[in-house]
């Protein structure tokens, strides 16, 4: 069994589920500890009590309901929790449970609707276990040219390769993001349609046109817990600048959208 992702959880009030203007006011008061989960809840984590109760003594007024009294301090209970008073009577007070917070939704909100990662890859056939917090390293069940294995990477790559007559891709090409140039100024990057094959022994390491396999949706998300999967349909080529500008967020809506409209590859 997978170690749980323990975080603290505040009581939000209402039911932010079903009621999209209050949950996109918690967002907007409390950013990327609020989260919707897989199987469905919407709640707010976070990795510390001292963070999770400076934010749960502004529920009341992010609600839109009465504000809670202020200038109390969260107490121990004993068992992980913590208890924050929010009233004049003693009695009067809210948990932050410590527990272990489920897994955030994988569908990515396109235009308020929730969409599912479906890269180009998506066709290739999986035969190891799919797990969050995975890289592409599993055997992919596939071999080279000489006969030896390839793992999920290099078969991503060697599909791509292929389909390109032996160049590499980009899977995202002329995706624009913000970035800085040789001056150390704001400008916009737009990523490359040809990137350097990382098989190529003439291929730096760490330059910038490297190509890479990204995840789509991160292994991790934004408060460190496991995420996103190795399954091919999570997997794009995109270059090594690009991957770093993208490392560890909530995949933009403009990436996925251009993802989603890449046609799969056939092997």
């Amino acid at each position: 069994m997978p170690k749980p992702c323990m975080l603290y959880r505040i009581p939000l009030v209402g039911n932010p589920k079903e009621d999209v203007a209050l949950r996109s006011k918690y967002i907007a008061a409390f950013g990327s500890a609020c989260y919707m989960s897989e199987a469905g809840s919407f709640d707010c984590f976070y990795k510390t009590w001292e963070a999770a109760c400076a934010d749960a003594a502004k529920i009341g007024e992010v609600s839109g309901n009465a504000p809670y009294d202020t200038g109390y301090k969260c107490q121990p209970v004993g068992n992980g929790d913590y208890t924050l008073q929010v009233g004049s009577d003693v009695a009067n007070k809210i948990l932050i449970n410590y527990q272990a917070a489920p897994l955030q939704t994988s569908l990515i909100e396109i235009k308020s609707v929730p969409t599912e990662v479906s890269g180009p890859y998506r066709n290739l056939v999986e035969v190891t276990t799919i797990k969050t917090d995975k890289g592409f390293y599993c055997s992919s069940g596939q071999v080279n040219e000489k006969g030896e294995p390839l793992n999920q990477r290099e078969w991503v790559l060697q599909v791509n390769r292929k389909a390109h007559k032996g160049e590499i891709h980009s899977d995202l090409a002329g995706f624009t993001w913000p970035c800085e140039d040789e001056n150390c100024k704001p400008t916009t990057c737009t990523e490359k349609l040809v990137l350097l094959d990382p098989d190529d022994d003439k291929t730096p390491r760490y330059d910038p046109d490297r190509a890479e396999v990204h995840h789509v949706v991160p292994m991790k998300d934004l408060r460190s817990c496991p995420w996103g999967t190795n399954a091919y349909k999570n997997a794009a080529v995109i270059s090594r600048r690009l991957n770093r500008f993208l490392f560890n967020k909530v995949p933009p809506e403009k990436e996925v959208a251009q993802i989603n409209k890449v046609l799969p590859y056939t092997p």
